[in-house]
């Protein structure tokens, strides 16, 4: 036979074939047969399992299809678009093919889609199909500006033919049982495509006559991707044997555990490692929950280069933000029918709302039995979770605790205070109000730091005391070194040194960081917002990811841009090398629009509000590894003066490159 079929299994677990490479072996086998007929064809198929891909809704491919073939035709076959042909020219086609393994006992039809039963939940597997496809159609557009007719087919290898027309009657849809051949395979693609007519043959061709846009498709998905720079270094923590951690599993699960220390004292990281062992370890599944959307997507990025799974029915590793876990809440309990859209200018107001009608529910009427209906009967299994880890704990509102407390118990709690950060509010959450005596673990607080070299904690150290901050973090001497550049504005030859310093130390693109001010921030004429100076940006060879653009909040960078936030998004984040744009902007937008919280009202104003200001400065100061880089709209501004006086006092690691 000339058409030579390739599998190729992306499963991390090498020790066991899942069940897509069982899957893939009988349809590699039968595909065989079904094309020894065609002695004059020629060409390739790959049959590739379990792809990830990244920076998409959906991060799981179960199986794709992907072939380039010639001189196949199949005789007698029903299109879409011409209907019955007496020959059709196969030449290219690719498609994504979900695998479902359900008996017929625990698959229904509903309207037009297949609904499958896990042990506690049901799942809409035709929406879980539609989602692959899509995910996997912008992976391709955005890794290789790809856009072949991509099919998608639900094949249930646990049905017979005679099971799925029993559900869905006479009508044909993607869904393929268990044994169907190559045939039955096209067919399902024809009626999904139109085929072409040229001079008197049918021809099906997904790529349109681009062969290349075929090869760069499986070039892409056989060549592997390995995590690089601060991406590599966190991966290999994940991997990595702590006592820290050694101790927090003995006490999980049996009481609240809260761990405590300032930004870059390895919080996060310990929250992975500690999910990532219960999730190996006693199969369980772990939900982090953060505030910011960017910190979100960071860490996305960083478990999909991981072997963790991401199904609903077995041990998982998964991240949330808070806002979208209790909308999902509130949908689950009808507090809400739609979700609540962060671009209205009501949106706190509108959310704090019905989270008070949520936690009137949740909290003061549900019992235990009624925790334990909600959780079996939601929607894709999305808050049956063994354990909640919690970062930056200290900005979560007490109603938000107690409606936790009160689904999950306190015991399923590890929570991460990140002391005096704030974006929320002023007031810090105290986690342990409210518990009996042996319900409270709290290890020793971290705070040796584990991000910064040595003068960046220096730095920030200092300027915490010139702005009269209480704030102190213990240097590594392990992790000597660091600069701070300061300038009047951010020009393409930094950018181009700070490239090239990420080269040299083994780092990519992804870890240069740059932070701007809201005064940067423009809305669309759709009410989308986007960086003002993005294009002027691009323009200047300076290639970045917008990430304050909100068709882009779920999603990461994935062509090797820089990545670009608002500063409120910085929280979490980290830098081999980090930007702050225009600091003295962002100094004097926070000063103009603070807002005093209640527990601070009789004391002195402005002394409250310079403290809370320049105490959430430290926050975009403290993300960079390596080096930082300040600009500066006004250098004589009060700021500007700080940062001159601290150049003078640490000269050797502190650069004034402004003109005065």
């Amino acid at each position: 036979m000339s058409i030579k079929i390739h599998r190729v299994s992306f499963a991390q677990d090498k020790t066991l074939p899942s069940r897509e490479d069982k899957a893939a072996i009988v349809l590699q086998q039968r595909f065989e047969n079904d094309l020894e007929q065609y002695t004059n064809a020629k060409g390739d198929i790959y049959i590739l399992t379990s792809i990830r891909i990244f920076g998409q809704k959906r991060d799981d491919i179960d199986i794709l299809i992907i072939g380039l073939i010639e001189n196949l035709a199949i005789k007698s076959i029903h299109t879409k678009n011409y209907g019955l042909v007496n020959e059709l020219n196969i030449r290219s086609f690719i498609a994504n093919i979900e695998l479902k393994s359900h008996t017929a006992i625990d698959v229904e039809h509903e309207g037009t889609d297949y609904i499958v039963r896990y042990k506690n939940c049901k799942e809409n597997a035709s929406q879980q199909c539609r989602e692959a496809k899509f995910s996997l159609f912008n992976h391709l557009n955005d890794q290789l500006g790809v856009k072949p007719f991509l099919c998608d087919i639900l094949w249930f290898n646990g049905l017979h033919q005679f099971d799925i027309n029993k559900m869905r009657g006479v009508v044909l849809d993607n869904a393929l049982p268990s044994g169907f051949s190559f045939r039955e395979f096209v067919s399902v693609m024809l009626q999904q495509t139109n085929v072409v007519l040229s001079k008197d043959i049918y021809i099906l061709d997904s790529f349109n006559g681009n062969k290349e846009d075929y090869k760069s498709i499986v070039d892409l998905f056989t060549q592997r991707r390995e995590p690089l720079g601060l991406t590599k270094s966190k991966f290999e923590l994940l991997s990595q044997k702590s006592t820290d951690v050694d101790k927090l599993m003995k006490e999980v699960g049996s009481k609240l555990t809260i761990v405590k220390g300032r930004a870059g004292t390895g919080k996060t990281i310990q929250l992975l490692q500690l999910a990532f062992r219960l999730a190996d370890e006693r199969s369980c599944r772990c939900l982090l929950l953060t505030y910011n959307h960017a910190l979100v997507s960071d860490i996305k990025r960083l478990i999909d280069y991981t072997p963790m799974p991401s199904k609903v029915d077995g041990r998982t590793v998964s991240i949330k933000t808070i806002d979208s876990f209790f909308q999902n809440l509130m949908r689950e309990t009808g507090v809400i029918n739609d979700s609540l859209s962060p671009l209205s200018d009501n949106y706190k107001y509108i959310y704090n709302l019905k989270l008070q009608e949520l936690y009137g529910f949740v909290v003061n009427e549900c019992s235990k039995e009624d925790i334990d209906v909600l959780k079996d009967s939601a929607e894709n299994h999305f808050i049956d979770w063994d354990y909640i880890l919690i970062d930056e704990a200290q900005d979560f509102s007490d109603m938000e605790k107690k409606i936790l407390f009160k689904v999950y118990g306190s015991h399923r709690m590890i929570v991460a205070d990140g002391v005096d950060q704030f974006m929320r509010s002023n007031t810090p959450q105290r986690w342990e109000d409210g518990l009996k005596d042996g319900e409270l673990w709290k290890p020793k607080d971290m705070d040796l730091e584990r991000r910064q070299k040595a003068n960046l904690v220096t730095f920030v150290n200092s300027f915490a005391q010139l702005a009269n901050i209480d704030w102190k973090v213990k240097p590594n001497d392990e992790l000597p070194g660091g600069k701070i550049l300061i300038y009047p504005n951010f020009r393409k030859s930094t950018y181009d040194n700070l490239i090239n310093n990420c080269k040299r130390n083994g780092c990519e693109n992804y870890d240069i960081l740059i932070l701007q001010p809201p005064t940067r921030v423009e809305r669309g004429n759709d009410g989308e917002r986007h960086f003002a100076l993005a294009e002027a940006y691009e323009s200047k060879g300076i290639t970045i990811y917008d990430g304050i653009n909100n068709k882009l909040r779920t999603t990461y960078p994935t062509k090797g841009q820089c990545r670009l936030y608002q500063y409120d998004s910085c929280r979490g984040l980290e830098g081999w090398c980090v930007v702050c744009a225009e600091f003295d902007d962002l100094i004097k937008y926070k000063m103009d629009t603070y807002t005093p919280d209640e527990n601070s009202l009789g004391l002195d104003s402005d002394i409250i509000k310079r403290r809370n200001v320049f105490l959430w400065a430290l926050m975009p100061l403290t993300r960079p590894v390596d080096t930082l880089v300040i600009t500066l709209k006004d250098p004589n501004s009060e700021i500007g003066k700080m940062l001159k006086q601290l150049s003078v006092i640490y000269k050797d690691f502190v650069e004034w490159n402004i003109n005065s």
